[in-house]
This record gives C-alpha cells, sequence and structure tokens, in this order.
C-alpha cells in the first residue's frame, strides 16, 4: 500500500480500520510479536482519530515493513503527530510527505 496512490477503497479502509486489521492490510501478511507489541502500545493512547492513526502506519509501514525495528519508533511518531496536532486525513498525508527520520530522531 502506496500513501501516493492510495485507491477510494484503501482510504474507506483508512476511516474504518482498528490499527491491527490496517496493519495486516498494509503487510498483507499475520502480524508477528513486535507488530502487535507496537500496535498495543499506540491503541491504548487513544489520543488521534482512526484515520489519522491509519496514515501513520502506512507512513510508517512504508519505510520499515518487513524489517526489524525499535518498538519504541511506532509511539514516538505516534506522539510527534498527537503533539502536532494531526487531526485529519488531509493533515496526516501532509506530514507523512517528511522525512520519517526527522520524527525518530535519526
Amino acid at each position: 500500500m502506496q500513501l501516493q496512490n492510495l485507491s477510494t477503497e484503501e482510504i474507506d479502509l483508512c476511516y474504518r480500520a482498528d490499527p491491527f486489521e490496517m496493519t495486516r492490510s498494509i503487510l498483507k501478511e499475520d502480524l508477528r510479536g513486535l507488530e502487535i507489541i507496537s500496535l498495543k502500545g499506540i491503541e491504548k493512547r487513544n489520543l488521534l482519530p482512526k484515520e489519522v492513526v491509519n496514515v501513520l502506519l502506512i507512513y510508517f509501514y512504508e519505510e520499515f515493513g518487513g524489517q526489524v525495528y525499535n518498538r519504541t519508533d511506532l509511539i514516538k511518531l505516534y506522539n510527534s503527530w498527537a503533539s502536532n496536532n494531526v487531526n485529519t486525513f488531509d493533515e496526516a498525508v501532509q506530514m507523512a510527505k517528511e522525512d520519517i527520520r526527522h520524527y525518530l530522531g535519526r
């Protein structure tokens, strides 16, 4: 799933899917332990709308899908977007144009 080329169905999925369903759709495979831990970490925060979280997940997994990553990276990115008051789908897409490593301090 590419953020720049989302189909109508994928955009609809952003508005209705929970983070676990969205991540399975992005990765096209069952979730591993690392994903489950990371997703539970952001799910309990409940600071961002569902569609923003799902854009964040697409953004994150475009960079780190299929790799081993620090399990706190997703939480750092989530917190950064929350502190920047990203509240809409369009704002999330705009934020996703930034270099993800900037938000992760790399």
